[in-house]
């Protein structure tokens, strides 16, 4: 009989105790970098602690050996608490890191149990959780589930990809967006402008950084006002403080930045990152006023690139844009973004939601005969 137990960290100093078998835990189950030690605590420092969130991290051990983390937060919000990912709380994927061997369902069942019986919590929220995972399995198929919504992700193979060919005929090989913007023409368009360069910010130049986060995230926000798309993650000084601080972390070596200039103008950011698995990209944003030239595309382009010369898969998170089907072929998966109920409280609060919704619904029922 194995000594197994679980644990509810909500100590901090326990929970950067955790690093080293953390680290060692994440490369030995191949983690995603959402699950990253240096991810999941510099979204603690910089997100979850000053928004008032408080630590509940599910660990098990077997045989004293650390065996899974997931890692939670518990946010209340009114007179309800819900138990979320810890996270920067933007559009990041949810799941737990554990070791991959034969018979570990129990082991989620069992995290689930005391993420739903024992945390405090009066919901369980998880978003962009991967249709394929054993978590969603759960979670997807528990009886107090009260909403789920489902998204398309796009995932380009680049490491089959540059098996079959190099870069100039991988190139030629996709279905061209439009022939304007076909791989290797925003760049010519641009470079015909003045001296177009694309670097990757140094990440001891915490400054520099910072310049080009607020950047980007001014640019998002104002694409955000031209297109009608505003998350409250892009004007949250907190995310603005997580980019910055994890891009410039000694632990965080897996995150990037990339600048594209013109003239030594900045037009487009992007972030993006690279674990065990493959590379994703995380943010981006780019020049409105630049925006007929489509840097923001062109930074993708370089992305891409890098990734394909290192024989790497893209990952481009949860959305359905043009883009990401061009680069990934089609190649597509489903996440869900689920939440479920999980103390009489919480269904009392979801009678009173629900009723709430059916007289607003009423109402505006009644003003459409009316008028």
């Amino acid at each position: 009989m194995i000594d197994s137990r679980y644990e509810i960290i909500t100590d901090e100093h326990a929970l950067a105790g955790l690093q080293p078998e953390w680290d060692a835990l994440w490369k030995r189950a191949r983690g995603r970098h959402y699950l990253s030690f240096a991810f999941c605590w510099t979204a603690w420092q910089q997100v979850a602690k000053p928004k008032g969130r408080t630590l509940r991290c599910i660990i098990r051990r077997d045989e004293g050996r650390l065996a899974m983390v997931w890692p939670l937060a518990l946010h209340h919000r009114f007179i309800w608490a819900s138990l979320v990912p810890l996270s920067p709380e933007a559009a990041d994927y949810s799941d737990i890191l554990m070791e991959a061997r034969a018979g570990t369902l129990p082991w989620i069942e069992g995290a689930w149990r005391i993420a739903t019986g024992h945390c405090g919590a009066d919901f369980v929220h998880l978003p962009y959780l991967h249709e394929s995972a054993d978590l969603y399995r759960i979670a997807g198929h528990d009886r107090s589930l009260v909403m789920r919504q489902r998204h398309i992700s796009y995932v380009a193979k680049l490491s089959m990809e540059c098996r079959r060919h190099d870069w100039t005929s991988f190139c030629d090989s996709l279905t061209a967006l439009q022939q304007s913007k076909k791989p290797g023409s925003i760049a010519r368009r641009l470079a015909k402008k003045g001296q177009l360069d694309a670097c990757l910010v140094d990440p001891s130049d915490k400054g520099a950084v910072a310049s080009a986060i607020d950047l980007m995230l001014g640019w998002k926000r104002d694409w955000g006002d031209r297109v009608g798309k505003h998350g409250q993650w892009i004007t949250s000084v907190h995310y603005r403080n997580f980019l910055v601080e994890w891009l410039s972390s000694p632990l965080a070596t897996e995150a990037h930045l990339l600048v594209v200039a013109l003239d030594g103008e900045p037009l487009a950011a992007l972030v993006f990152c690279v674990d065990n698995c493959c590379a994703s990209t995380i943010i981006s944003g780019f020049d409105q006023a630049q925006r007929k030239l489509s840097p923001g595309l062109l930074a993708y382009e370089y992305v891409v690139q890098w990734a394909f010369d290192r024989g790497l898969d893209l990952d481009f998170g949860a959305g359905d844009e043009q883009y990401k089907q061009f680069w990934a072929r089609g190649n597509k998966g489903g996440v869900w973004t689920l939440r479920t109920v999980s103390s009489p409280w919480g269904r009392l609060g979801m009678r009173a939601l629900r009723l709430q919704q059916e007289i607003m619904s009423h109402a505006k029922g009644n003003a459409a005969d009316v008028a």
